[in-house]
């Protein structure tokens, strides 16, 4: 599976990797998956870790349709903190649009290329 998932309860952390090929339906996956599993809960932060991806075939629609995905569920993820850590200009490129897009329903997305700075500001916050 090119995008798998971790929580750490006690530190109310979710690890997310992707490796392969990350396409649009993977994290429209992860997004369910997510939200279905029950050591999940919406405070929680998320380190998502794309560093390992070898292509990106995430589109500007799918990226729109994970966008619309939170704003329907709003509330259950308004105060979720979520680090992304890209390695190329194209997943930035990608991260930085769903980032923009989910700001009304998810306010706080970073977009990072350090793993370290990606820990801090989710630590910080």
């Amino acid at each position: 599976m090119p995008i798998s998932y971790q929580i750490d309860e006690a530190r109310g952390l979710v690890l997310t990797t992707a490796t392969a090929v990350l396409t649009d339906a993977d994290i429209l996956g992860l997004k369910a998956r997510l939200l279905a599993d029950s050591r999940w809960s919406p405070g929680m932060r998320e380190l998502a870790d794309v560093r390992a991806i070898d292509r990106l075939e995430v589109t500007a629609v799918g990226v729109r349709r994970m966008a619309g995905h939170d704003a329907a569920v709003g509330p259950a993820i308004r105060s979720y903190r979520l680090a992304i850590v890209v390695p190329r200009d194209e997943v930035y490129g990608m991260a930085r649009m769903y980032q923009m897009l989910t700001e009304s329903a998810v306010p706080h997305v970073g977009v990072f290329r350090d793993l370290a700075e990606a820990e801090a500001w989710l630590a910080a916050g």
